[in-house]
């Protein structure tokens, strides 16, 4: 079943169909180049200085840097996007008042790896939650073509239809696709779809910007308040800093003090509305 591709253009409820259908679509240039330039200008002095490597799981020959948003903060025009967004909010709203990146980092495949194993997204919270197919979704992942994304120099390979699976459900070699794309394409996919990187056969490095959204109540793979502390994520546009996790959810879990989180960024204070508890299941006794 070949991955569908859309334009950046069309329409959000082609591309939420296809999403809760087979799990997975391509964004042909979602980002513009000029976003793609100044964020790969950025991000180049700190992959230049990361270790060639990665361990077994991610097959070895990759160079990964994280604390992004701290290290290249243009990348806020990328997490932001507006079809990411208007996709985040159709997946996830239904099951949380706000949603928040759950892991940012560049990932740069090198000539001489292995193979990634074909893996979901929703693994890490295994076995406190586990995978139900039918579900409410708690993860809406992506990943942006720093370069272009082809067959040879390995391109994420993705199993459309996976997240209608049971857990002990292998994928077969006819069911499991390459999605090829050009740079500043997104791969969005649910967290619950099989996916993993292939091998690069070719002599240049294939960079994927490598995120998603998770429910606000749900604990971010990567701390983002550590890896973006408020003095750098003050200097992000407010819809960046709210991804980050910057905003208290559902108005009192993930405060601080008595405020909620966006107010530790300017000068504002306003107080957590101590009402916000009566939204949980109270017993009058």
């Amino acid at each position: 079943m070949p991955v569908r591709h859309f334009s950046p253009d069309a329409a959000p409820d082609a591309m939420l169909e296809e999403l809760r259908s087979n799990g997975v679509i391509v964004v042909d240039n979602m980002i513009d180049d000029a976003v793609m330039d100044r964020f790969m200008d950025e991000l180049a002095p700190h992959m230049a200085d990361a270790p060639l490597g990665g361990g077994e799981f991610f097959g070895g020959a990759m160079k990964r840097v994280q604390e992004v948003a701290a290290k290249a903060p243009s990348i806020a025009g990328i997490i932001a996007d507006p079809t990411l967004v208007a996709l985040g909010d159709a997946v996830l709203l239904e099951n949380c008042k706000s949603y928040r990146i759950q892991v940012l980092a560049i990932l740069e495949i090198w000539k001489g790896g292995k193979t990634q194993p074909l893996h979901r997204d929703f693994g890490v919270y295994e076995p406190y939650i586990m995978h139900e197919p039918g579900a409410k979704e708690i993860l809406l992942s992506w990943i942006v073509a720093g370069t272009d994304f082809t067959k040879a120099n390995g391109a994420t390979r993705v199993v459309p239809g996976s997240h209608t699976w049971p857990l002990d459900r292998v994928a077969r070699d006819h069911e499991v696709e390459i999605a090829e794309m050009p740079r500043g394409s997104g791969l969005i996919y649910l967290g619950s779809v099989l996916h993993g990187a292939r091998i690069n056969n070719t002599d240049q490095p294939r960079t994927g910007i490598v995120s998603g959204y998770a429910v606000g109540w749900l604990r971010q793979e990567e701390n983002q308040y550590l890896s973006c502390p408020p003095e750098a994520a003050a200097k992000l546009p407010k819809l960046a800093q709210q991804l980050l996790g910057y905003r208290a959810h559902s108005p009192v879990l993930g405060r601080s003090g008595d405020r909620d989180t966006q107010w530790l960024l300017g000068p504002k204070k306003v107080d957590i509305d101590a009402d916000g508890y009566k939204d949980q299941s109270l017993q009058e006794v």
